[in-house]
């Protein structure tokens, strides 16, 4: 059984292949794209996100070797904080979606958490006082 992956977004700036490792300058809704994923793997793994606009709602785990460079983390409210969510238990986080070894290169989020370990969690919390 194949499940097809159908994007959303902007007319142009859609991915068309799930499974791609470089996505450029696209429109993703991070949820879709875990959603295809599903059918290989239980995380998303190995990719390079450059200037993409990255919609949830959803909530990130951020998991070992992976990095943000200029990137605009979303709207926020005022405070950082409000887009952290620290795991309540000590392995795992339930429902939200799993990203290994990607990069985000000029990215912006709309309406995505983030959570994870405790010192990414802390590296995000200091771009509010950067701010």
């Amino acid at each position: 059984m194949t499940q097809s992956f159908q994007p959303g977004g902007r007319p142009g700036r859609v991915p068309t292949d799930a499974f791609a490792t470089v996505f450029e300058n696209l429109d993703i809704s991070l949820f879709d794209l875990a959603r295809a994923n599903l059918a290989r793997q239980q995380k998303i793994v190995g990719r390079t996100f450059r200037n993409c606009h990255i919609d949830g709602p959803a909530v990130m785990l951020v998991l070992g070797r992976t990095t943000f460079d200029a990137t605009n983390f979303g709207p926020s409210g005022g405070d950082i904080r409000n887009l952290i969510l620290r795991p309540a238990g000590p392995t795992s986080v339930v429902g939200a979606i799993p990203v290994q070894d990607c990069q985000f290169i000029g990215c912006s989020f709309f309406s995505v958490g983030f959570t994870g370990p405790d010192a990414f969690l802390d590296q995000l919390l200091k771009l509010q006082a950067e701010a």
